[in-house]
């Protein structure tokens, strides 16, 4: 899903030209529709100008001489319609049942679908690079989908643990809470498998909104006081609000996890865009673990599972969706950085 699953090379596609292809859809689709309606008018003309030389000598001859030639290039005429309409029908035919293939799950079918310059090649490539977004998507949910299958298997098997030792009374006196930090962790997992969805089928709900508030609100998700909050006065945001406050309560619970005592969560605008990051004063990040950190279920050495959801794969994933980015750094004083943009308002 989104940026989760391998890498998918692209198929090559032997289309029209590149200067083609760069001009307007509407263009490209009448030029085709102009070149076969020239080719069949040059035909006809052919074939009108022979007949008419043709009639005319006749007529020289006679009536009967006439009928002759007409009924002639009748009879030429005749075949010759059938396989300009064969020729004109073929790749359609050809695009509906490679449509009907798709539509019918065979996504391996795309590689059949008609390659030309016209207007069949435009819905043919529409097609091809609609059942590549669909065969990549498919590949990414299942590998999304095992990793999750794999995460759950851990929390449920020690709530399972703790549901006995309460059953048996030998549990500890924090067992309640052990118990309730595993369900907040699962509904963590399911909640960013939501947002994530979401994101996969665009529906998202850009509005304009007052940084602040999202930040405030995702103070809140993430039970950080809000006078960690530094800067965003009159910052207007593009974006929406519930995938974003979920993001950044993302890098508030990551900077919760690895950095110590002291977290802020600071706006700042940056051209057309406004940052939010999250600064921390702890180990900060290894070499090399800055960037492996926006992988999915991605933990830094010494933290134990706790099924804490995607974690900073979905803040990189919510970041692009808006059309903007998120990264992560050491600070030059110590700890940490990561942080997300978005476009302004």
């Amino acid at each position: 899903m989104g940026h989760h699953g391998p890498h998918h090379p692209h198929h090559r596609h032997h289309g029209p030209p590149h200067w083609l292809r760069r001009l307007p859809l509407p263009v490209r689709i009448m030029r085709g529709v102009h070149r076969r309606l020239v080719r069949f008018l040059v035909l006809a003309m052919a074939l009108g100008g022979v007949g008419g030389a043709a009639m005319h000598a006749a007529i020289a001859h006679g009536v009967g001489h006439v009928a002759c030639v007409g009924g002639a290039v009748l009879l030429a005429a005749w075949p010759l319609a059938w396989v300009a309409t064969v020729r004109i029908v073929r790749p359609l035919r050809e695009l509906a049942r490679v449509a009907g293939d798709l539509q019918g799950g065979a996504l391996d079918q795309r590689a059949q679908l008609p390659q030309s310059d016209d207007e069949v090649g435009e819905v043919a490539g529409a097609l091809r690079d609609l059942a590549d977004r669909v065969s990549r998507q498919l590949a990414d949910q299942r590998a999304l989908m095992a990793a999750v299958s794999h995460e759950l298997r851990s929390p449920l098997g020690r709530v399972r643990v703790l549901v006995e030792l309460l059953r048996e009374g030998t549990a500890g006196t924090t067992a309640y809470d052990d118990l309730q930090a595993e369900i907040d962790g699962m509904d963590a997992l399911v909640g960013d498998l939501l947002a994530a969805a979401r994101i996969d089928f665009e529906a998202l709900s850009p509005r304009p909104l007052q940084a602040r508030d999202v930040a405030l609100r995702a103070l809140h998700i993430a039970r950080w006081p809000e006078d960690a909050l530094i800067g965003g006065e009159a910052l207007t945001i593009q974006a929406d609000a519930t995938l974003l406050a979920r993001a950044l309560s993302g890098i508030l619970d990551n900077a919760r996890r690895y950095g110590a005592t002291t977290v802020t969560l600071r706006i700042e605008p940056d051209g057309d865009r406004v940052v939010f990051a999250a600064e921390d004063d702890g180990p900060g990040f290894a070499d090399g673990e800055a960037e492996r950190a926006f992988e999915p279920f991605r933990r830094g050495p010494g933290v134990a599972p706790s099924g804490e959801g995607l974690g900073l794969a979905l803040v990189r994933q919510v970041a692009r969706a808006h059309g903007g980015e998120a990264g992560a750094e050491n600070r030059p004083g110590g700890g940490a950085r990561v942080w997300l943009s978005v476009p302004r308002g």
